[in-house]
């Protein structure tokens, strides 16, 4: 597991159980939805070497602003969703966030 988000479903259903003790509301669609988004804008700001842009996880997609608010790119799942991205494989998820991060920045 990274350091602040699950990279797989063994590691989500870890988190799922300890969040659940302090939200029992929380889901782990909401897990996944926040891995995605943080692991994504980590590799960002990696690539980056820097925080400067930003990535928001927007319904399907991922959306990359500039620092000046401009919506400079959209990332589209690997299939019907990031959810069910991760679900089948989250290894492979995170190596794509990666990689569209990379790009993001070119």
């Amino acid at each position: 597991m990274a350091e602040n988000y699950p990279e797989n479903m063994t590691e989500l259903n870890k988190q799922y159980f300890e969040e659940q003790k302090r939200d029992p509301t929380i889901t782990k669609q909401q897990l996944i939805r926040r891995a995605v988004a943080d692991a994504f804008q980590d590799f960002l700001s990696e690539a980056e070497e820097g925080h400067y842009d930003s990535g928001k996880l927007v319904g399907n997609e991922i959306q990359v602003f500039g620092i000046n608010q401009k919506l400079r790119h959209v990332i589209k799942p690997m299939g019907t969703s990031f959810e069910s991205d991760f679900e089948k494989d989250g290894a492979k998820l995170m190596w794509y966030l990666e990689e569209r991060a990379n790009k993001a920045i070119k």
